[in-house]
């Protein structure tokens, strides 16, 4: 397969076409001079045509000297332009036309999800705040964890293995509140392209998923900004000119409110502890562009989740204690764009992103003659240093290049440990990764009705003496079928470094990042997918059918008995490695983009499952988050230019889990017999079916300062569904226990364990200049 690629390279290369004009530049929005991510430019009355880019550029080579310049939500424009030129294409916000010309929808992508602000917004959300993650779980072949749950698992694959980028730039950690919302706050957002497959060339090191995030630049015409106030946290975005037209800055920011709440509560309740947990995000980005060719880009996060626990003093109370969780992320880029010519475009970055968990246990035993104080500390750490290159060429109207190259520094610390119980000093290992790559990908038009994106990622991994170089193929091939029907298939390999061990279930993050050496391999993915595409009645509804199968080799996981790398022993210890898994399922999605009426259909059929030597004793079983039924429908509407509604329905095959198949005595060591459960196969049972109803509503106003104001209000699971998030087997609904308190065993039973029932929310946001 690697040698046929090769051969392809060197061959394929179209004829250059005579009287050919270049031409090139940027699709802003008139009003603010944002970029506009995924707009149509088209040359008229042909097929020939692109899409912006996540820098809101385009490169086209013509034969005519005409373009229609088109996006949703804007009205469209034609440009009559002189050869070899740089344009800035202003577009006017307007109302949606209700036809449209489908001239250049050959253009059209296969595996991926394209999300722009104003359709995340249009999602009801818990807490009348809009949530990206969550957002995307209404897509197919995307699913939650549980209910609730921020974190992403993509066609078979885990949490760990979705590439999270902020303007090309990895952030490590992405959820707060044990993955309940994510770490992205949509006032910053432009849009959001996801890729399930069909990865372009540039991108690489993950086997799932790569979400590409980007970020607003800010109002390069006045100031302005907004203040907003919702059941679970308070927000501020402030964003305008440093200089006009010339320099921006947009700063964003929000803090929970329940952190104070929840402490005060603990407080004056019946309770032996304080406890409280919030979280913040903050959010920066300033761009400057000096002339029409160059921009360059400073972006800044930070984000933490903070948890605390402590003993309230009592009297006769000797014993003291408190417990301190802290994880979050770091993110530092610097971003320069060049237009080097009608033909060449060029993107250069330098990133420093970080992630870390820690926990600090402090115990005190105040008795009359002496005191015994310990402490404890765990911390996890993972660093990511990276400079990647990125270049576009046109070469003809039919063939392009894209090539590039990153190095990345990876620093991953698994498992400090430090205990003052022990005269041992802390135990830790501190590991030090090279990743080198470069890339070529070749798009081409075949006669005129074929795209083939050809490319190639070559990757040199190395830590200690470890050393490993991994050719990864991809291969895109879309073929249009009739003006209005196309075909799409994709075949990817890929490689990931380093791991993610996780456990779900619990507030506080455990999430640890171990790196792959001799002794623990990379994981790699092979994934094929097959797709049809409909439009009809002149393009108002979008049609897709996709068929896929990934193949996945080397996983890790935690042996069975350990649930993370706290406490003794040596962590490696603790791994299960040497996984394999198949995914393979069926996407259907329809979708109605035009008019006061918008809204999708999305249905996925899935079967996904593991094999590990030492896990259900070799045997395969069904993955942790298989859901073999995944459906989900969702309907907008305008009613005028104040009030908008939404509604959501969801509906899943319940999670596996495994069953209890009997009980047995067992003998201690002190002579008492103590019961202990028989479990069957690993999640050869299933909870009962999920399902829910979300339904929204947005209304604009103005103040008594004539400010503009958006109220939001949100109802979630409206039919108050008690779904199941967890089974467990016990004596009765609130002990696990099959004891009672005279030692009689009381018969078992399963029970679940429910958490949200029907949530009412509403949110305030206040709009100024």
């Amino acid at each position: 397969m690697n040698k046929i690629f090769v051969f392809i390279f060197l061959i394929v290369v179209p004829f250059v076409v005579s009287a050919q004009y270049k031409v090139s530049g940027f699709v802003k929005d008139a009003q603010t001079g944002e970029l506009l991510v995924g707009a149509t430019v088209v040359e008229l009355n042909t097929l020939n045509g692109t899409v912006s880019s996540t820098n809101g550029y385009f490169s086209l080579i013509a034969k005519g000297k005409q373009l229609s310049v088109s996006y949703v939500g804007y009205q469209p424009v034609e440009i009559i332009y002189s050869a070899d030129t740089l344009l800035s294409i202003l577009l006017n916000p307007g109302s949606e036309l209700e036809m449209i010309n489908v001239s250049g929808q050959r253009y059209q992508s296969f595996n991926t999800s394209r999300l722009q602000a104003s359709e995340i917004l249009a999602i009801p959300a818990i807490g009348g705040k809009p949530d990206i993650m969550k957002t995307l779980q209404l897509m197919p072949g995307i699913q939650s964890q549980g209910e609730g749950s921020s974190l992403l698992n993509v066609r078979g694959g885990n949490p760990g293995e979705n590439l999270y980028l902020i303007d090309d730039v990895p952030l490590l950690y992405v959820n707060h509140l044990g993955g309940f919302m994510s770490v992205f706050n949509p006032d910053m957002i432009n849009s959001i392209e996801v890729y399930k497959g069909g990865f372009p060339a540039r991108y690489g090191g993950k086997l799932s998923s790569i979400m590409a995030i980007s970020q607003r630049e800010g109002n390069n015409k006045q100031w302005k900004g907004n203040m907003g106030l919702g059941i679970t946290d308070a927000s501020f975005n402030i964003e305008g000119p440093i200089v006009k037209n010339k320099a921006t800055i947009i700063v964003n920011g929000r803090k929970t409110l329940i952190d104070p709440l929840m402490l005060l509560g603990s407080g004056l309740a019946d309770q032996d502890f304080f406890i409280s947990y919030g979280f913040h995000d903050i959010n920066s980005k300033i761009s400057y562009r000096p002339n029409t060719k160059n921009s360059f880009h400073l972006n800044f996060y930070q984000g933490d989740d903070y948890l605390k626990f402590s003993n309230k003093k009592q009297e006769n109370n000797n014993e003291h204690f408190k417990l301190n969780n802290v994880w979050g992320n770091w993110l530092l880029s610097g971003r320069w764009s060049s237009v080097l010519g009608a033909r060449l475009f060029a993107n250069h970055i330098l990133s420093y992103t970080s992630y870390r968990l820690k926990v600090y246990k402090w115990y005190l035993e105040n008795n009359t003659n002496n005191a015994q104080e310990s402490e404890q500390i765990f911390r996890s750490t993972v660093s990511d240093l990276s400079f990647r290159s990125d270049w576009q060429f046109k070469l003809t109207e039919n063939y392009s290049l894209e090539y590039g190259g990153k190095l990345t520094r990876m620093n991953h610390m698994p498992n400090y440990v430090y205990n003052s119980s022990s005269n041992n000093e802390a135990d830790f290992d501190v590991l030090n990764s090279f990743e080198t790559s470069a890339y070529l990908n070749n798009k081409i038009l075949l006669f005129g009705f074929i795209d083939a994106d050809l490319g190639v990622r070559m990757v040199n991994y190395r830590i200690n003496e470890f050393s490993t170089f991994d050719f990864e193929p991809r291969l895109n091939i879309t073929g249009q079928i009739s003006t209005n029907h196309s075909f799409n298939v994709t075949y990817q390999k890929m490689n990931q470094y380093s791991h993610l061990l996780w456990t779900t279930g619990a507030i506080m993050n455990n999430e640890v990042w171990i790196p792959s050496d001799d002794d623990l391999s990379p994981s790699k993915s092979v994934q094929y997918t097959l797709g049809w595409k409909g439009l009809f009645d002149n393009g108002r509804y979008e049609t897709e059918i996709v068929f896929y199968n990934k193949q996945l080799s080397d996983l890790a996981a935690y042996k069975e008995g350990y649930s993370n790398l706290i406490g003794g022993g040596e962590w490696q210890t603790k791994i299960e490695k040497g996984g394999s898994g198949k995914s393979a399922g069926l996407e259907m999605l329809i979708r109605k983009k035009l008019g006061d009426w918008t809204g999708f259909v999305a249905y996925t059929y899935s079967n996904t499952t593991r094999i590990f030597e030492n896990i259900n004793r070799g045997e395969s079983f069904v993955f942790d988050y298989d859901r073999p039924h995944s459906a989900s429908v969702h309907v907008n509407h305008k009613f005028g230019k104040k009030w908008s509604a939404g509604a959501s329905w969801i509906y899943q095959t319940g999670l596996p889990y495994t069953p209890v198949i009997g009980r047995q005595y067992i003998l201690e060591e002190n002579g008492e017999t103590v019961e202990g459960l028989i479990y069957g196969k690993r999640n050869s049972g299933r909870m009962k079916e999920y399902h829910r109803l979300d339904l929204g509503a947005t209304y604009n106003t103005t103040n008594y300062k004539g400010r503009k104001v958006e109220w939001n209000f949100s109802l979630y699971n409206a039919y108050c569904r008690r779904n199941p998030n967890a089974y467990y087997y016990g004596g009765s609904e609130l002990s696990t226990k099959t004891q009672d308190y005279d030692g009689n065993y009381q018969h078992i039973k399963l029970y679940q364990v429910s958490f949200f029932p029907i949530i009412p929310s509403v949110s305030y946001k206040v709009y100024f200049n």
